[in-house]
């Protein structure tokens, strides 16, 4: 049966950012009317939900046209209602998007949506027993939601033959409802069922063949009879896993199909990837030959070529012959599949094959082999939790080795479609952003943590914030040596454009090698957190956050300076400076952030709150002996209470350990004569927290040769020392002329050298 390609079209990011304490006055979305959109659509929506009052723009994670509906009284103005005019194009995916409302007091978290080329249907709820089934209208998608310990039955007739879909997305769009769906006939009698359909993430999906016409019924309910919402899909589509392949390169043509059950035998559809850097997911959507509704995935676009296996490959004198500068993908089509790969390796070469399955919606659970040209065992892994497994070899000799590709349990099928990525190196670190959406008051900041899950790479991580526009601004924060955190900062000018969604990334680089390595954090954690702990937030809508000005909160503070500079056993202080609007004269309690792992270890900061009716407060960082060097970046985070208002004001500080300070001894032209005199030079830079004089002395003179220990004043930086050659001094040259510069902060006393320098008594 071929499946033509019914649409391939491209997506926007979702964006997202964790603020420090949400507005009260940040818009939320609860539910929509239709319930789905539908490609080609051209009417009004309506959205319920809190705080809708100055709406200004419909947000949709795909090219469509929104306005504000004309027409309709008070329409914009009311905070649980608003009603828009939209036009999608015909040429939309199905599949699950991303929708956002922004007022002028900022913008909505991430809200799923379903766009669907399946009529709309809605359940009326009372569909609790057989008797009051609701009569499906035809292929249709219904909406509803399972009460607690609740089932809900849905009617149909089905003609002699016809073979039918369903599907209930439930889990896959961040509903707690864990379905099962049971097809029953009309003496009630069990004839297909699917709890958790296989690599759907617990959500049900089957299809089935009638051999007789008549009535039949559809049983819904929570396998925990917990309850919950749900998107039932009744049509002629077919049933989905994933793309395959499992990633197109970009700026190139590729053949395309789905992966799933009754998805074969198709025809794969050639699409010309489009080479815009920027794009890193399309989705994909396709309709069986003259059928009337779709089925759906979404497919990443990588810079890296992907080769398709040819079966057979199950023995090793079947192997394909494949360029590890591409990546693979296969599929294990039936129980006990083994897919072989052949490719030419070089002594010492280092290769990392990564498995993708799951987290793309196939069921696969990888076993992945690599083995010698006499099929000895190099290295093997399977799955780390949710996630395939990483191999990682060193080739030992020149020649071939085959990687082996199978099922850990050995299954199979036509949805058990694979990808393994190879790369010369593991990716040395991830990152994290702990939400998705940033509603920045004016004149004041938010504060996001950001995360990294580190891969055999522990030194510093430089964090940026990409898309800001004029008048808001990032911290200049960074995550340390050896941290997995770091708080950033967004600020907001006093007269930022309010009503204005702002879609920003934030990125990671560090130095890794001789190599500058980039990540884009995304919000997967924040997005599981919210949304009943789904286990894989669709990937097209993860990797970047909104943001929008939101109203003054009238309380404001800086940290001057924003960045400081101390070291092993000194100090440097900090003052945080509030400028209070009328009434809030409060104290403003101050406290580390994040409170239980805020700084480095080894540093610790003498908090304290800025008493009421006061405007600063110094806070006095110091560093013990065994404090880390190197960039880091401390969060603070102060509340200030008054009534029922609270208003929270996050700051972030660049702080650098470096060394006490750094001596050079210039020794002008190196000679001196015997009974002679030579001026030379010693020059110090002191790290800023250390500000006394510096003590100089010359160390391993020539026999003869004698200077006086010289004090460069604190506010000086070099001073002149006179060497005294004796007339009977040694002639000859030394090799290791150094000049050791002392200074003392406190009850700590510190001493560096210079570099050796050549002096030749003459």
């Amino acid at each position: 049966m071929r499946l033509p390609f019914a649409c391939f079209g491209m997506i926007c990011c979702a964006f997202g950012a964790f603020a420090t304490g949400l507005s009260a006055q940040e818009p939320s979305v609860g539910g929509l009317t239709p319930s789905s959109l539908a490609p080609g659509f051209t009417g009004n929506v309506t959205i319920t939900g809190g705080n809708l009052a100055g709406t200004k723009q419909l947000w949709l994670s795909f090219p469509a046209e929104t306005k504000l509906a004309e027409g309709i009284e008070g329409n914009g103005t009311k905070a649980d209602q608003v009603v828009f005019a939209v036009t999608i194009p015909p040429t939309t995916a199905v599949g699950i998007h991303g929708l956002r409302v922004l007022t002028d007091k900022g913008v909505s978290p991430l809200r799923l949506v379903m766009v669907d080329d399946l009529p709309n249907a809605n359940s009326p709820g009372n569909n609790t027993t057989p008797a009051m089934a609701f009569a499906l209208p035809g292929p249709c998608g219904v909406d509803g939601a399972v009460a607690n310990q609740g089932l809900q039955y849905f009617k149909f007739t089905a003609t002699e033959n016809q073979r039918l879909a369903f599907e209930v997305l439930a889990r896959r769009i961040g509903s707690a409802l864990d379905p099962m769906l049971r097809l029953l006939d009309s003496k009630g009698r069990e004839i297909a069922f699917s709890d958790d359909a296989p690599g759907l993430s617990g959500d049900s999906q089957f299809e089935h063949v009638f051999p007789l016409a008549g009535e039949y019924l559809l049983e819904l309910r929570d396998i925990r009879y917990q309850g919950g919402g749900y998107r039932l899909r009744v049509g002629d589509f077919p049933c989905a896993n994933t793309a395959y392949p499992l990633a197109v390169q970009r700026g190139a043509t590729t053949a395309v199909t789905l992966a799933g059950i009754g998805t074969t035998p198709a025809e794969a559809a050639n699409v010309v990837v489009p080479s815009d850097p920027a794009l890193t997911w399309l989705p994909v959507s396709m309709k069986r030959p003259g059928g009337l509704s779709s089925g759906f995935s979404q497919v990443p676009v990588v810079d890296r070529a992907q080769f398709l296996e040819q079966e057979p490959n199950n023995k090793p004198e079947e192997a394909n012959r494949v360029d590890i500068a591409h990546d693979i993908n296969g599929r294990l089509d039936a129980r006990g599949d083994v897919d072989r790969f052949v490719f030419a390796g070089t002594k010492d070469q280092s290769v990392v094959f990564t498995g993708i399955t799951r987290q793309q919606g196939s069921p696969a659970d990888l076993n992945l082999k690599l083995l010698n040209k006499d099929g000895g065992q190099i290295a093997i892994v399977d799955d780390t939790g949710t996630t395939e497994g990483v191999l990682v070899a060193k080739i030992p000799a020149d020649g071939d080795y085959t990687l082996v590709v199978e099922d850990l349990a050995k299954r199979g099928g036509p949805n058990y479609a694979y990808r393994v990525a190879i790369s010369p190196a593991v990716q040395p670190f991830t990152l994290a952003v702990s939400s998705d959406t940033g509603n920045v008051p004016l004149g004041s900041a938010i504060a996001l943590t950001v995360t990294t899950v580190r891969n055999g790479y522990a030194g510093p991580i430089e964090l940026a914030v990409s898309g800001l526009p004029a008048g808001m601004t990032a911290s200049r924060s960074v995550i340390g040596n050896g941290r997995n955190d770091a708080v950033l900062t967004l600020h907001a000018a006093p007269d930022q454009a309010a009503g204005v969604l702002h879609g920003l990334k934030i990125t990671g680089t560090a130095r890794v090698g001789d190599a500058d390595v980039v990540d884009t954090a995304d919000f997967v954690p924040a997005l599981k957190a919210r949304l009943a702990n789904m286990r894989f937030p669709p990937a097209t809508l993860t990797t970047g956050f909104a943001a929008a000005a939101s109203p003054a909160a009238g309380l404001t503070w800086r940290a001057e300076p924003p960045e400081i500079i101390f070291g092993k056993e000194l100090s440097a202080k900090v003052k945080l400076i509030a400028t209070r609007g009328e009434g809030q004269d409060e104290a403003v309690t101050v406290a580390a952030l994040p409170p239980q792992n805020g700084l480095p270890p080894g540093i610790t900061a003498a908090i304290k709150n800025i008493d009421k009716g006061a405007n600063e407060v110094e806070i006095v960082f110091s560093a013990n002996k065994d404090a880390p060097l190197g960039d880091f970046t401390a969060g603070f985070l102060g509340t200030h209470k008054k009534g029922d208002k609270t208003v929270t004001l996050p700051a972030a500080i660049r702080m650098k350990l470096d060394a006490p300070m750094t001596v050079t001894l210039d020794v002008a032209g190196a000679k001196i004569a015997k009974g002679g005199e030579l001026v030379v030079k010693a020059k110090v830079v002191r790290n800023p927290a250390l500000t006394g004089p510096v003590v100089i002395a010359l160390q391993n003179l020539p026999k003869g040769v004698t200077a006086p220990e010289a004090t460069i004043p604190a506010e000086a930086a070099e001073i002149e020392v006179k060497l005294t050659a004796a007339a009977d001094a040694a002639v000859g040259a030394v090799n290791n002329l150094e000049a050791k510069a002392t200074a003392t902060v406190g009850n700590s006393k510190f001493e560096v050298k210079s570099a050796s320098a050549t002096l030749t008594v003459e």
